[in-house]
């Protein structure tokens, strides 16, 4: 079988003709179609021959050359351009790399090869075929096209579709935020809460103290004390009967008192707590301006006894009950004693200047029904100053002015430290502050 076109022997099978290109049908021969003579000389040929026996012209170009006059211009549009210029210039003997010079190896033109209905007919087909291949491509190329185009609507609608659930997400999440970002106030309440619940927890430790600052509130000394108990961490410790004592930086008790926290807890957080504790006269025995807070100590004794009732709460100082009498007495005793040490040049200094004399008084001395004891003449002496500043204590029989006459001198002497600049006007001040004929009077130390 050979090509309806170029007339080229084919393989059985080929669909295609490996020379041309041409598209072939396995039913389709060419033998009628291929010249019986030589286009050339006129001498009779046969299929098989490839070159003329009398003139020696190939007669494969010839029946290319007859093939394509036969067929035209369909042959010319319906192949493939490259394979056009390649039978072109095959037949010419033109080299389609050299624009279209001839070669100097072509011997003569093409000649037409006669008329096939069976070459025309597998042209035509060939035709049909490769428009159908062009038109199925046009479809297919438009079936993609619209299918591209339904997937970006797709994708567009999806977009959307999370752009706006995730706005409603970001409104919900707002939303939600905003009930759960409670404000500073409900915080700092929840907070406090927390803290009071931990600090329900009873702490059984005792915990150290430590002074910070005193003041005075009328005769009244106000502690500020500082509490350590690492064991307490955020607890709250409820102490019952428990003497809280201050210590000078001779050892000596200057304050002391008994507390109980059972209904008003000392309350920890990391072990730290401060409180304000009331002293009253009594309680305490060293004016608030002479405590320097550096040289104190204090100690904490729980399950103490007591005298009476605990005194109220002083300007949010809390008060306390009084330790045991034995105990006070001494410590009263003590303070008399630092005292008159202390003010002893004080009291020099008013020699030759008239003052007054606000106060003598000695241990058991019985007054309008009343036995005095150290600890009322101390108190005595803390309330008189907290009214007058300048307000001594004196030992009569240290001074020539209580003894120089024979009179006992056994007593203590609270002078108020004032000057005048005479017995009368001392006198007038007695009067002016509301003391009694034997409560107050003008004397001049010599």
């Amino acid at each position: 079988m050979r090509c309806v076109r170029c007339g080229t022997e084919l393989m059985e099978g080929d669909r295609f003709c490996p020379e041309c290109g041409a598209k072939q049908e396995a039913d389709q021969t060419v033998k009628d179609s291929i010249p019986t003579a030589c286009p050339s000389c006129g001498a009779p040929i046969t299929p098989e021959m490839r070159f003329c026996q009398q003139c020696g012209s190939p007669l494969r170009e010839a029946a290319k050359s007859a093939s394509s006059a036969n067929n035209g211009s369909v042959v010319t549009e319906s192949v493939d351009s490259v394979t056009t210029e390649s039978m072109a210039a095959e037949s010419w003997g033109v080299d389609s790399a050299d624009d279209g010079k001839k070669s100097p190896t072509a011997t003569y033109p093409a000649q037409p090869m006669p008329d096939s209905p069976e070459l025309s007919s597998a042209m035509d087909e060939w035709s049909e075929s490769a428009d159908a291949d062009a038109g199925g491509k046009r479809n297919r190329n438009i079936v993609i096209a619209v299918i591209a185009a339904l997937v970006v609507v797709a994708l567009v609608a999806v977009g959307i579709v999370m752009l706006v659930g995730h706005h409603g997400q970001s409104v919900e999440t707002t939303a939600t935020t905003t009930v759960s970002n409670p404000s500073k106030t409900e915080k700092r309440a929840k907070s406090n809460a927390k803290t009071e619940e931990k600090q329900s927890k009873d702490c059984a430790a005792t915990p150290d103290a430590s002074l910070s600052g005193v003041s005075a509130s009328g005769s009244v000394l106000i502690a500020t004390v500082d509490f350590s108990a690492r064991a307490c961490g955020d607890t709250a410790w409820k102490g019952k009967n428990v003497k809280i004592s201050v210590k000078d930086s001779d050892n000596e008790v200057i304050a002391s008192a008994v507390y109980d926290f059972t209904n008003d807890p000392v309350r920890f957080e990391n072990g730290e707590a401060t409180r304000k504790l009331a002293y009253t006269t009594g309680q305490y025995w060293r004016a608030s301006d002479q405590i320097r807070t550096s040289t104190t100590t204090m100690v904490v004794q729980g399950n103490s006894p007591t005298t009476g009732s605990a005194a109220g709460d002083v300007n949010g100082a809390k008060g306390g009950a009084k330790i045991a009498e034995s105990d006070v007495e001494r410590y009263a005793q003590q303070a008399l004693s630092w005292q008159l040490d202390h003010d002893r040049s004080a009291v020099s200094a008013l020699y030759d200047t008239p003052t007054t004399q606000l106060s003598s008084k000695k241990y058991d001395m019985e007054v309008d029904g009343k036995t005095w004891k150290y600890n009322d003449i101390y108190a005595q002496y803390l309330e008189l100053r907290a009214k007058w500043p300048r307000t001594v204590l004196a030992w009569a029989s240290d001074y020539d002015y209580y003894t120089r006459n024979g009179y006992a001198s056994d007593y203590y002497v609270i002078l108020s430290g004032e000057t005048f600049g005479s017995k009368e006007e001392g006198r007038a001040w007695c009067s002016e502050n509301g003391f009694g004929s034997n409560d107050c009077m003008a004397i001049a130390l010599d």
